[in-house]
């Protein structure tokens, strides 16, 4: 699932079942290899897939997934809001943040 292109796919699969054709455009047209992305998806038992017709329809297995997405969400935003502080804070010359360690040596 750390793959942007997986969480991508996710995303999309989150209003509802879609083939592969339907993914693409959706997933982002740079992505030449989204059914391997797929396969991973399936083998790690995150989706489900089922033909019909020539096609073939991806979706999510267990709705959990999306509580978990949203949580990393949560999560990775406070990380990016706490590196933003300490960037801002290092531009404007001010202390070193709790993350960044006792700043440089003699001062």
């Amino acid at each position: 699932m750390a793959h942007p292109v997986r969480i991508r796919v996710l995303e999309v699969l989150r209003q509802g079942e879609a083939a592969v054709g339907d993914l693409g455009p959706q997933v982002g047209p740079e992505v030449g290899n989204l059914s391997q992305h797929l396969a991973v998806l399936r083998r790690a038992g995150i989706v489900d897939a089922r033909k019909s017709g020539l096609s073939v329809l991806y979706t999510v297995r267990d709705p959990e997934v999306f509580a978990v997405l949203d949580a990393l969400r949560v999560v990775f935003g406070h990380r990016v809001d706490s590196m933003q502080t300490v960037l801002a804070a290092d531009e404007a010359g001010g202390p070193p943040g709790p993350d960044r360690g006792p700043g440089p040596v003699g001062a």
